[in-house]
C-alpha cells in the first residue's frame, strides 16, 4: 500500500512536470520583442552599458528617413548641441548625414558618412550596436554600394547586417526565457503548496500520469517537426536572397543587360570555343553621342531612360545568340558569336538606323539621339578576347573623332 507520504510526493512532482510544461507551451507563444530596459538587457550581452541617446536625434533619424529635406532644415539645431554627443550620438548623426546626402544620389558622399560612423563602433557597447536604430547602416552601406555597381561591397554589407539582426534575436530570446523562467519558478512554489494541502487531487493526478507521458511524446514529436519545417522555411528563404545577390553581380541594375564583368566572362568563353573550332567572332563597341550634354540639359533622369531606350532597340536589333551588355555610362558591347567583319558591320549599321530614327519626346521637345559604333573581328587581332575589345575600341573612337553616327572597322596596323 502506498502511504500519504508517498502519495504526496508523487503529487509534488507531477505537478512540476505539469508547470514546466505549461511554462514551456507560454515561452513558444511569447511575443519576440522585449520591452526590458536596454541597461538591463546589455547586461546579458557584456558587461559594456549601453551610451544614452538624445530624444532629438532619434526623432531626426525617424525624420531624415522619410524625409530628407525636412531633416536637412532642422540638421543645425541639433549641430549646435553636438560638442556635448556620445559616441553612439556621434554615429548616429553620422547615419543622418548620410539619409539626407543620398536624396541627391550623392551615393560616394554618403558612404563615406557611414564609413565614419563605423569607425567609432569599438566606442559603443556591443548590445547597443546591434539595435535596429544602429545596424540598419549595414543595409544603408550595401544600397550604396549596389548603386554605384559595387555589388560584393554590397553583399558583405548585407552578410554584416544579417549577422547583427541574428545576435538581436537571440538577445531577446534570451531576455524572453529569463523572465519566463523567474516567472513561473514563483508560480511552481506557490502550486506545491497548494497541492500539499489537497490530498484528493494527488489521487486524480496519479490516475492521470500515463495520459501526460503520452501527450508529453506526442507533442514533443510536433515540435520536432516544427522546428525541421522553420529550418527548411529558412534554408529555402536564404537560397532566394543568394540567387537575388548573384542576379545583381551579374546584371546591370538600370537596364537588366549583363554588366562588363559578365560580358568579359562570356567573350572569354566564346575566344576560346572560336578559336578551338576555327569560329568567325566578331564585337562591336558602341557610345551615346554627346550623353554628357544630354544629362547637363535635361538631367540624370532622362539619361537613364535614353540608356534604357538604347538598350531596347539593341535587343530589337541583334540576335538571339548574340551577347548584350552594358559596359559603362553610355557604352555598350555586342558580342556575335560565328559572324564575320562584314556581317557584325551590317548588324551594326542596322542597330545605328534603329537609333538615328528613334526620338524621344520630353516636354513637347522631340530629342534625337545617336550613336557611334566600332566593329572588330577575332582574325584582325591577337587572337584573345582582350585584344578583340581593344580593337573593337580603337574603331569606337575613330568614329568619333571623324563626325559621330556612323560605324567604323578596325583597320589593322602592319
Amino acid at each position: 500500500m502506498i502511504n500519504v507520504t508517498s502519495l504526496k510526493l508523487i503529487g509534488f512532482l507531477l505537478l512540476i512536470v505539469m508547470f514546466t510544461l505549461s511554462a514551456e507551451e507560454q515561452l513558444n507563444n511569447a511575443p519576440l520583442l522585449s520591452d526590458t530596459k536596454p541597461a538591463v538587457q546589455s547586461s546579458l550581452l557584456n558587461n559594456d552599458e549601453p551610451l544614452p541617446v538624445n530624444a532629438r536625434i532619434l526623432s531626426l533619424l525617424e525624420l531624415s528617413e522619410k524625409s530628407p529635406g525636412q531633416a536637412e532644415q532642422l540638421l543645425p539645431k541639433v549641430d549646435d548641441i553636438s560638442h556635448s554627443f556620445n559616441a553612439a550620438e556621434k554615429y548616429l548623426m553620422l547615419i543622418i548625414r548620410a539619409n539626407i546626402i543620398r536624396e541627391s544620389h550623392e551615393q560616394h558622399k554618403a558612404i563615406n558618412w557611414l564609413k565614419k560612423a563605423l569607425s567609432l563602433e569599438d566606442k559603443i557597447a556591443t548590445m547597443q550596436l546591434i539595435q535596429p536604430q544602429f545596424n540598419q547602416i549595414h543595409t544603408k552601406l550595401a544600397n550604396c554600394y549596389a548603386q554605384i555597381g559595387q555589388y560584393e561591397l554590397a553583399y558583405q554589407q548585407k552578410n554584416n547586417y544579417l549577422d547583427k539582426y541574428r545576435d538581436y534575436r537571440k538577445f531577446l530570446r534570451e531576455q524572453r526565457l529569463a523572465k519566463l523562467n523567474a516567472k513561473y519558478d514563483t508560480d511552481l512554489k506557490v502550486k506545491a503548496n497548494e497541492l500539499l494541502k489537497t490530498e484528493h487531487e494527488l489521487q486524480h493526478l496519479q490516475l492521470k500520469e500515463t495520459e501526460k507521458e503520452v501527450a508529453i511524446q506526442q507533442r514533443n514529436i510536433g515540435i520536432l517537426l516544427i522546428t525541421a519545417i522553420i529550418f527548411i522555411a529558412l534554408l529555402i528563404r536564404q537560397l532566394k536572397i543568394n540567387t537575388a545577390l548573384k542576379q545583381l553581380t551579374e546584371r546591370d541594375n538600370l537596364t537588366q543587360l549583363l554588366n562588363r564583368q559578365s560580358c568579359f566572362e562570356q567573350g572569354e568563353l566564346l575566344s576560346e570555343a572560336a578559336l578551338k573550332y576555327q569560329h568567325d567572332l566578331s564585337v562591336i563597341l558602341l557610345d551615346i553621342d554627346f550623353f554628357e550634354r544630354i544629362n547637363q540639359a535635361y538631367g540624370c533622369v532622362i539619361g537613364d531612360e535614353l540608356i534604357n531606350a538604347i538598350s531596347q532597340l539593341g535587343k530589337e536589333s541583334i540576335r538571339p545568340r548574340d551577347i548584350f551588355a552594358r559596359i559603362a555610362g553610355e557604352e555598350f558591347a555586342v558580342i556575335l558569336p560565328q559572324t564575320n567583319h562584314e556581317q557584325a558591320k551590317a548588324i551594326a549599321e542596322r542597330f545605328r538606323e534603329k537609333v538615328q530614327q528613334y526620338r524621344y519626346t520630353y516636354q513637347e521637345e522631340s530629342l534625337q539621339i545617336t550613336i557611334s559604333i566600332g566593329v572588330a573581328s577575332l582574325s584582325q587581332t591577337e587572337q584573345n578576347f582582350d585584344a578583340l575589345v581593344n580593337a573593337a575600341d580603337e574603331a569606337l573612337m575613330a568614329a568619333k573623332n571623324t563626325g559621330r553616327n556612323q560605324v567604323c572597322s578596325y583597320i589593322k596596323q602592319d
